[in-house]
């Protein structure tokens, strides 16, 4: 599923529109039977931006060694696990984007209601936040990948090596 290049704004926008599409008819649904919307927080926001901070925070020394401004390598798991986190990051804020996207959507269509504006402009804020979070994600990702080195030699006839 993910290739060499690792998880790219295609992976996200994919699983960001399913996820969307999917909680659009859900939540369509349960408010048809008479259900009322889940209960949106600011704290999912607070949650989103630490984690981006974190996120970051992971893949700076990977960034600092790979541009020549850190001498002091970081560790193999160290490296890993900001780009796992990075790509984390990457489809978890996909996911919390289609679910606060069809969560706007809903209150988009229900702008009679005295308390529709308010929850569609906070399902906006938390969708943005998390659209940063896709996007810190990437960007890590993209400094913890090793440059192809100008003198290595690619394997013969331009394949892969067979037995």
């Amino acid at each position: 599923m993910v290739n060499e290049s690792g998880v790219t704004w295609r992976h996200a926008a994919g699983v960001g529109v399913v996820v969307l599409l999917v909680c659009y008819g859900l939540l369509r649904w349960t408010t048809a039977q008479g259900h009322g919307l889940p209960h949106m927080s600011w704290f999912i926001l607070v949650t989103l931006v630490l984690l981006s901070v974190a996120v970051l925070a992971a893949g700076w020394e990977v960034r600092d060694y790979l541009h020549g401004t850190s001498m002091r390598p970081p560790s193999p798991q160290k490296a890993r696990r900001a780009l796992v986190a990075a790509q984390a990051a990457v489809l978890a804020g996909a996911m919390f984007a289609g679910w606060f996207g069809a969560f706007a959507l809903i209150e988009l269509g229900r702008l009679d209601a005295s308390s529709a504006l308010g929850g569609m402009i906070q399902a906006i804020v938390l969708c943005a936040g998390s659209i940063g979070a896709v996007v810190v994600g990437l960007v890590v990702q993209g400094w913890c990948r090793i440059p192809k080195d100008k003198d290595d030699d690619d394997a013969p006839g331009g394949g892969t090596l067979r037995a």
